[in-house]
C-alpha cells in the first residue's frame, strides 16, 4: 500500500488501559523509518490531549503534541463555535469542562428559566446522576441540540474487560427524552477530510486503523478511505463478519501492520 498518513485510534488499538499492545513500539519505529506520517485521534473525551501525549511518550513512542494528537473534543468545540453557541450544559470530566469553559459559558444545573443553546455529552469517568437528570430536563423542556463528542458504547481496558463510554450514556438520555445525540467524533467523515488537508495528502494515501467497527472502521468507510480493523480491542472476527461496513483489512493487532504496508 502506498500510504502517507495513518490515522490511529488509541484505546484498544495501541494499548489496553496501561498495557502497551505487543509490537506497537516496533510498528511506530517502522513508520518513522519509512517516512509515513501518523496521527492519534481519540473519541475519548475524558482526558485532554496532554494526557495522551504523556502516555505515548511513557510507552516510548515518538510523537509531538501539536502534530500528532487530535480528539473529538476539538471537533465539537469547532462545531459549536460555527453555530454561534454561547451557553451550554456539559456532561463530562473536569478536564473536558475546563476545555469548553475557555470558549463558552457553562451552565451548572437545570433551571426552567435559564437560557441554554445546547447539551453536550462526553465520556465521563466522574459522572454523577444529577448531571444525567439535568441534561434530560433541559432536553425535555427546550428545542435545543443534543451533541455527543463520541458514540462509543464501551471502552476496552486491561484483561479484555470494558467500561461504559459516552455512547451508552447517550442511550440512557435518548430513552428518557426521545432525543438522539448528534455525534461529532468518529464516524464523522469530516475528521478524515480535515486531517488529509492538514497533512497535504490525497485521501487515497490515507489509512484508518482502529478496533471499533462502528467508529474507527465506519469513519474510514464514510470518508471512502482504506481501513484496518485490529482484533486487539472491542471487535472480534465474528463482529467483523457480521458487520455491514467491512474493513479493507483485518489483522490480529498493530504488530502486523508493517506487513500490510510493505
Amino acid at each position: 500500500m502506498n500510504k502517507k498518513l495513518i490515522i490511529f485510534d488509541m484505546d484498544g488499538t495501541i494499548y489496553l488501559g496501561n498495557d502497551l499492545i505487543d509490537g506497537a513500539k516496533e510498528t511506530f519505529s517502522f513508520l518513522k523509518k519509512n517516512n509515513i506520517d501518523y496521527v492519534f485521534f481519540t473519541n475519548n473525551s475524558s482526558h485532554d490531549l496532554e494526557f495522551y501525549y504523556s502516555k505515548m511518550k511513557a510507552f516510548g513512542i515518538e510523537c509531538d503534541l501539536e502534530k500528532n494528537f487530535y480528539s473529538s473534543s476539538e471537533v465539537t468545540i469547532s462545531y459549536l463555535l460555527e453555530k454561534g453557541a454561547k451557553d451550554i450544559f456539559v456532561i463530562g470530566n473536569k478536564s473536558l469542562k475546563n476545555k469548553f469553559s475557555k470558549h463558552f459559558n457553562l451552565i451548572d444545573e437545570y433551571s426552567k428559566d435559564i437560557k441554554i443553546d445546547a447539551v453536550i455529552a462526553g465520556f465521563s469517568t466522574e459522572l454523577v446522576y444529577k448531571e444525567l437528570m439535568d441534561a434530560c430536563l433541559f432536553l425535555e423542556t427546550r428545542d435545543i441540540p443534543f451533541i455527543a463528542t463520541n458514540g462509543d458504547y464501551r471502552c476496552p481496558i486491561e484483561d479484555k474487560l470494558f467500561i461504559p463510554d459516552c455512547g451508552g450514556m447517550c442511550e440512557w438520555i435518548r430513552l428518557c427524552t426521545g432525543k438522539k445525540a448528534l455525534v461529532l467524533g468518529k464516524p464523522n467523515a469530516e475528521i478524515v477530510d480535515y486531517l488529509a488537508k492538514v497533512f497535504k495528502v490525497n485521501k487515497e494515501e490515507v489509512l484508518v486503523v482502529g478496533d471499533r467497527l462502528y467508529t474507527d472502521v465506519l469513519v474510514g468507510v464514510n470518508a471512502k478511505v482504506d481501513t484496518v480493523c485490529v482484533l486487539s480491542g472491542e471487535s472480534t472476527q465474528e463482529d467483523v463478519d457480521a458487520y455491514e461496513a467491512k474493513p479493507t483489512y483485518t489483522i490480529e493487532s498493530i504488530k502486523s501492520l508493517p506487513d500490510l504496508l510493505i
